[in-house]
């Protein structure tokens, strides 16, 4: 080969080495490319198998969703239904109870949307009445006159006048001796409450009424205070008509704001509480001023004023507050005096649905202070105005509960020797009588 030649072979071969690396590179740049390109297809591959899963996930909520409604609608249905467990809806209850039986075949019917008797739950009205229907009645007398009682006679913060302390003792005697409430002729209960508590607002008399209740023992029961003496039974109803859609209203002819206090702790509503009013007043007004002439300013509150309405919420006056204040015509009732006779009857007799009257018979004298005279006469009632009749002894498991216990009230073995006592002197006169009727008479024989 030829110097030129030579000299020419470097060049070449410096050539060659160049295109050989940048092949080289090429290969690896394209083989980085590619396995970049796969690792992006696999993400997305990867990103799509999760979407396909949550989609799948979702459709399969979607579809199990109407299972989980409709097992819901079920129990519903059976529970407004005679194929309810009655020990688990109602264990308060002895589950043989035929009118337990009467109120569930009604609520059945009502919310039995394709029977004939179905009835819209805007129209399923129902009306409570409170002491004796849902509260202890015999306490040892109404709730107010013990709460009235124990403002007058225990509580220090109130200076009670000697006149409300007289007739509120006279009140007291009677109640622990009898368990009868008794009316003194110098001031009435509606005076009493009036005059022991005007001058509160509504939420600090309501305070005090709940304070009163979770804090102080029944009297003539031992376990349970005044909040605590509803009747679990009761109670019961009231759930499972709120479970089926019911309405459910309290008419009492106790005072308003004293039943608001104590039944909100069972979720009612201060509009849904129809009882005997209490008068308010703007505070700023003055005693002799009409508040037709006082216009409230911003600073001004609303009172508890004086005195009480004297038309009470009882009888005829229930049907009455109950078109004026809720505007339907309930087809439940529950009561359990004469003074509700006027409600039972206007709910059995609604025109539009065949209402149910259900009345509550104090007829237990081992657990609750019932009386068998009284509760004939009631159960005669009942019979006559085609009610029914849930009777405290016989469809009721418990009443307050097994830790409660009936004791005897205060004052009865006093009152009790009083009573033996008198009879005591009216045989010995009466015996003391008819000797000297004899003794006239025997001249006369002569």
């Amino acid at each position: 080969m030829s110097e030129k030649g030579n000299s020419k072979m470097p060049l070449i071969l410096a050539f060659l080495a160049g295109v050989l690396i940048t092949a080289v590179i090429a290969f690896a740049l394209t083989k980085q490319q590619n396995v970049t390109t796969a690792q992006a297809d696999s993400s997305k591959q990867d990103a799509a198998a999760v979407q396909a899963d949550e989609a799948e996930k979702d459709v399969s909520a979607v579809e199990t969703e109407p299972v989980k409604e409709e097992a819901d609608t079920s129990e519903a249905t059976a529970a407004a239904g005679g194929s309810i467990d009655v020990a688990a809806v109602f264990p308060s209850w002895n589950p043989d109870s035929e009118s337990l039986k009467e109120l569930v075949d009604f609520v059945a019917a009502c919310t039995d949307e394709s029977g004939d008797k179905y009835l819209e739950p805007a129209d399923r009205v129902a009306v409570f009445d409170m002491d004796g229907t849902i509260l202890c009645e015999k306490a040892p007398v109404y709730v107010d006159y013990c709460l009235t009682m124990y403002r007058v006679l225990d509580d220090p913060e109130f200076d009670a006048t000697e006149v409300e302390r007289d007739a509120m003792q006279q009140v007291r005697d009677h109640a622990y001796s009898t368990g009868e409430t008794f009316k003194p002729e110098t001031v009435t209960k509606h005076d009493l409450v009036a005059s022991a508590f005007a001058g509160m607002t509504p939420k600090e008399f309501r305070d005090y009424v709940v304070n009163f209740a979770d804090n102080t023992d029944v009297v003539g029961f031992e376990g349970m205070t005044y909040g605590q003496s509803f009747y679990k039974p009761m109670i019961e109803v009231i759930d499972y008509l709120r479970a089926n859609e019911f309405d459910v209203w309290m008419v009492s002819a106790c005072e308003r704001e004293v039943v608001r206090a104590l039944v909100e702790r069972y979720d009612f509503p201060y509009d849904h509480v129809i009882a005997t009013d209490v008068p308010y007043e703007a505070s700023g007004k003055g005693e002799d001023e009409a508040a037709d002439d006082y216009n409230m300013t911003q600073e001004d509150e609303i009172l508890l004023g004086a005195p009480l309405d004297e038309v009470e919420c009882g009888k005829s006056g229930k049907p009455a507050a109950i078109a004026r204040e809720i505007g339907k015509r309930p087809v439940l009732a529950f009561g359990n005096s004469s003074g509700d006779f006027s409600m039972l009857n206007y709910a059995e007799g609604n025109p539009d649905y065949k209402g149910m009257g259900c009345f509550v018979v104090c007829d237990d004298t081992e657990r609750e202070y019932g009386s068998d005279e009284k509760a004939a006469e009631y159960y005669e009632t009942v019979e006559k105005e085609d009610w029914t009749a849930f009777s405290m002894a016989n469809d009721w498991k418990t009443i307050y509960g097994d830790n409660v216990k009936k004791t005897e009230l205060p004052g009865a073995q006093e009152a009790a020797a009083e009573e033996s006592q008198a009879q005591e002197a009216a045989t010995e006169e009466s015996a003391a009588e008819e000797v000297e009727s004899e003794a006239e008479a025997l001249p006369n024989a002569a």
